[in-house]
């Protein structure tokens, strides 16, 4: 497969609707579509259902970020499900949630029961990151010991054991989790499994770089960015119309001011209802975050109603590439995970240290940190590295989905869409776990001057300087991550 750069494969994006239309499949050549019209009249290759649940906090419970009690809902928000099996029986649970995010442990809990009580082989849960959410966390039990890791792993500053709401709300998201999973393999049913691509951005790079060598967080035009929207269709066979409508794209959900106190799923919500517009109400549609750490919706924090427009624009380029899609020739399912960890950078030397226990001696969750930090030293440690899980679902070489956790810069979506050896490929982020950022090695070669998702100590303002890891990733991350994918199809 040739690959493409970027200015050419922006190209392809402009140019594909005339290629890949409702007649394009005869364009591409007759040995094209013979496979995909034996795709279609080759009944039983896969089964599918999807199913949703209304999630939506009730009033009162807290907005995660920012922290704020919500009054009502703009609009509501949802699990679903895609549960994909084929011939042979190997099946797969894609997991969506609009939620800002959920840990390694919430993760590796609901993934083991949905497989043990569903029997399902594997197991994807992945976050939108509305900022108009909130965070899911494990069940809490009596007696567990809540240590700073497991409440940097859970998102939220305080155990929820003690609060009966978010208790109740919580599992109530778990149940939800479990019944649209059991009901999605009861309603399988023979279907053709499509993929496509359309052109499409709501947002822009966010990483500005001053004169003064730091990065900043602003609207950076030119910086890179994931200019399409990926669809996975699973059509009827029976009906002939689609099902479910898995899309992806790259950008920070955060098009929703953080003054709004009504809970809402931010522009992704308004892609959905414009897909069913267009597609029905009947069609389970679910977004899948792409690697925008670095992207963030745009304009930022304006207006519900710009909120709206960006994401009627999203689900536009949606029903633009499902009517465009070209059906799925493999017949297998193939599921892949390679587990792997990132090195932590360095500790401060021991004098920074020093000089930032002084200045932030006001400061006790700096001091912890900073405490933290010699205690290490002292025993001659190297600081903890990052959990990496990377997830692969494959059919044939028409189609490879990777799911990574943390939040991932779009350089990663990028140099995988260039590298993969398949027709269409899609990428998320915060997927099966991971709270915070994953910089780019550009980025974390900056050191204290990276930014909010990149930076070091000195510089508190960087995300990771906080984390139990005690700083961010070591340079040499992308590298790691890149083997991790190759291996899904090696």
């Amino acid at each position: 497969m040739s690959k493409r750069s970027d200015a050419s494969r922006r190209d392809f994006l402009k140019t594909s609707g005339a290629v890949l239309g409702a007649s394009g499949v005869a364009a591409l050549g007759p040995a094209v579509a013979a496979l995909a019209d034996d795709t279609n009249n080759n009944p039983g290759s896969f089964r599918a259902a999807a199913v949703e649940r209304n999630i939506t906090p009730p009033v009162g419970l807290e907005i995660t970020h920012y922290v704020r009690q919500n009054i009502g809902v703009n609009d509501p928000l949802f699990v679903r499900v895609l549960l994909i099996e084929d011939a042979a029986g190997r099946s797969v649970a894609l997991i969506t949630a609009d939620l800002i995010g959920a840990g390694f442990t919430a993760c590796d809990e609901l993934r083991d029961r949905v497989k043990q009580k569903v029997g399902v082989d594997e197991v994807w849960f992945s976050c939108s990151h509305t900022h108009a959410g909130r965070w899911l966390v494990s069940t809490p039990r009596e007696g567990r010991d809540y240590t700073d890791e497991l409440i940097w792993d859970e998102g939220p500053d305080h155990p929820i054991i003690d609060d009966a709401a978010e208790m109740a709300w919580n599992r109530g998201v778990h149940e939800a989790i479990d019944e649209i999973c059991q009901e999605a393999k009861e309603k399988l049913e023979p279907v053709t499994l499509k993929t496509g691509r359309a052109e499409a951005q709501v947002g822009f790079n966010r990483r500005i770089t001053g004169k003064d060598g730091w990065t900043y967080m602003g609207v950076n035009r030119e910086g890179a960015a994931v200019p399409w929207v990926n669809v996975l269709v699973a059509e009827s066979r029976a009906s002939g119309r689609p099902t479910a409508v898995y899309f992806s794209h790259a950008a920070h959900p955060v098009m929703v001011p953080h003054t709004s106190k009504l809970v809402s799923a931010d522009f992704p919500g308004a892609a959905v209802r414009r897909i069913h517009e267009s597609l029905g109400e009947d069609v389970v549609a679910m977004f899948g975050q792409g690697c925008g750490a670095n992207i963030n919706g745009y304009p930022l924090r304006v207006s519900q109603e710009k909120t709206d427009a960006a994401g009627h624009k999203l689900g536009a380029a949606v029903v633009k590439a499902v009517k465009e899609s070209l059906p799925v020739t493999a017949t297998e399912l193939r599921l892949a995970v390679t587990r792997t960890e990132l090195p932590t950078q360095p500790l401060p030397s021991a004098e920074l240290v020093a000089e930032l226990m002084e200045k932030d001696k006001q400061n006790p969750p700096r001091i912890k940190q900073l405490k933290k930090i010699t205690a290490m030293r002292e025993r001659g440690g190297t600081p903890p590295p990052r959990r990496f899980d990377v997830y692969g679902v494959m059919l044939g070489k028409d189609w490879c989905l990777v799911g990574m956790p943390y939040e991932i810069f779009s350089q990663m979506e990028l140099w995988f869409d260039k590298e993969a050896p398949f027709r269409h490929t899609m990428a998320l982020s915060l997927t099966n776990g991971g709270r915070g950022y994953i910089g780019n090695d550009e980025g974390l070669a900056m050191g204290a001057s990276g930014g909010y998702e990149a930076g070091s100590l000195p510089n508190w303002g960087g995300h990771e300087t906080m984390s139990p890891n005690l700083g961010p990733p070591a340079v040499g991350a992308d590298g790691i991550i890149q083997q991790a994918i190759r291996d899904l199809w090696s």
